[in-house]
């Protein structure tokens, strides 16, 4: 049991159409950006099938898990002994984060990840801004990884700046 199964779990979550597409987002989607962080669970971000209409019930969610043999604990499936939290795109930016994932591999097992472009802008929102998470976009930016001009776009389309840039 690993952390690789958990993301093949999260993959079938898909194939079965429980979700129409998922990105890895959070302190998890670092390690694949930047330096690893400390974190106690995989944050799933997701985009539900279309029909599901403003308010979203997560009981395919917790049907699929009970199917496959995953507990439940609080607002976590376990996979594989990895807590996985999934979370419903909650915004546009959110929406267009794991529309626009990338496909990366983790020991062999494919999995779509938040582009780092898009982790940073949802750092920056007003309701998820902590020092912990500016410290995570101060780490993102010094790496090599952040296409500048993609970066820039979002923070304009979605009304956001970074904290040096803010007056």
């Amino acid at each position: 049991m690993s952390f690789r199964d958990a993301l093949i779990a999260i993959g079938q979550l898909r194939d079965e159409a429980v979700i129409s597409e998922y990105a890895i987002g959070g302190a998890m989607a670092m390690v694949f950006w930047s330096e690893p962080v400390a974190t106690y669970d995989l944050d799933v971000f997701v985009l539900m099938p279309t029909g599901s209409g403003p308010l979203i019930s997560l009981a395919p969610l917790y049907a699929w898990a009970a199917r496959n043999g995953y507990a439940v604990e609080q607002e976590h499936i376990v996979i594989s002994s990895v807590p996985v939290q999934i979370i419903p795109a909650h915004n546009d930016l959110a929406e267009e984060a794991v529309s626009e994932a990338v496909l990366l591999e983790f020991h062999g097992a494919p999995v779509r990840v938040m582009r780092p472009e898009h982790l940073v802008a949802l750092y920056l929102e007003p309701s998820a801004r902590t020092r912990k998470r500016l410290e995570r976009v101060a780490a993102l930016l010094e790496g090599d990884v952040i296409d500048r001009p993609r970066l820039d776009s979002i923070l304009s389309r979605f009304g956001l700046a970074l904290p040096e840039e803010r007056s």
